[in-house]
């Protein structure tokens, strides 16, 4: 999982890439047109001569008829280019690069500021990165089917359970289209195979088409490689799971619990509360004491306190599709 800088550096390297191309494949076009039209080169030739005359006239302060003269004459021959190229099948841009990006011209920058199609190729580039660990262009809310949820009552909670998972996919819905930094943390809790990671990746596809940073990652790997790069010069991946400006951290429980990970885990949760940069928790662990007893009534404290708890009920929705 690369940081921001890293993305915007792979995306900037993308845009020079297309910009080069493009010039590159222009030159092979006018290469071929000269070829084929000996009288192209003369006439840009004169284009050009008659422009470096006209402002060799001015800059000397000559009479304007002669000016007028020599402009008139550029302006007959570079008529002349144009019907030449017309002719030949060649439109009036055609012999010019042809860039991705119209604003910039496949430069990144605008005005001395990134171009916006670099923000966008950065999120592209960490779609593909979390599509290449999840199943993300499949997981939206339109497909997560609450006829699967049983319209029955929880005997623990009271609760009618599709009912609440209609509430809670309409509050996630609504939490994603209208995501900004001062969006909650959310811990998203309930049994194995309840669709909590199909809802927090659907989260994190909205998140990013609205133009944020997201980072997706299973604790499991999220804390197995923090140990692994615990005695690094640099962590790009700590870099990017705390800079994000959404973190799904998903499946919390599932990871190796050692002193070093705990003190990793606080240090995660701790820095983006104060930094106001919401994240969104999953688990299959729905008992308080347990998650206390696993985590140190530190951490539980402060996740507990700083969430707002999403309780998926219901029987295992995988489990059932497997044997439809």
């Amino acid at each position: 999982m690369r940081t921001k800088n890293e993305l915007y550096r792979a995306a900037l390297r993308q845009v020079a890439s297309r910009r080069q191309r493009a010039v590159t494949q222009a030159q092979e076009r006018r290469a071929r047109a000269l070829a084929a039209l000996p009288r192209l080169g003369e006439l840009e030739a004169q284009v050009q001569s008659l422009g470096l005359r006209t402002m060799e006239l001015a800059a000397k302060g000559a009479p304007q008829a002669e000016r007028q003269a020599v402009a008139e004459q550029r302006r007959q021959t570079q008529e002349e280019l144009r019907q030449l190229l017309a002719q030949n099948g060649y439109g009036p841009q055609s012999l010019e690069p042809r860039y991705t990006c119209p604003d910039c011209q496949d430069t990144g920058m605008v005005n001395g500021r990134l171009c916006p199609c670099v923000g966008k190729l950065a999120r592209q580039l960490r779609w593909k990165e979390i599509s290449e660990e999840t199943p993300l262009s499949l997981c939206s809310f339109e497909s997560m089917d609450l006829s699967l949820y049983p319209d029955a009552i929880d005997p623990a909670t009271g609760e009618n359970i599709r009912a609440l998972m209609r509430d809670n996919l309409a509050y996630l819905q609504a939490y994603a289209r209208e995501f900004d930094m001062k969006n909650a943390n959310l811990l998203i809790y309930g049994n194995a195979g309840l669709g909590k990671t199909h809802a927090a990746l659907a989260i994190a596809k909205t998140v990013l088409e609205k133009g944020f940073n997201v980072v997706y990652i299973c604790a499991q790997n999220l804390f197995s490689q923090l140990e692994r790069e615990r005695f690094a010069d640099s962590c790009p991946l700590l870099e990017a799971v705390m800079e994000a400006d959404l973190l799904i951290l998903d499946d919390l429980g599932t990871e190796y619990v050692n002193p070093y990970m705990a003190s990793c885990f606080y240090n995660i949760l701790n820095t983006r509360i104060l930094e106001n940069r919401p994240t969104i928790y999953t688990t299959n662990i729905v008992d308080g004491k347990a998650f206390e007893v696993r985590y140190t009534e530190k951490i539980a404290s402060r996740l507990g306190g700083s969430c707002e708890p999403v309780l998926f009920l219901g029987q295992d929705i995988r489990g059932l599709k497997s044997r439809m």
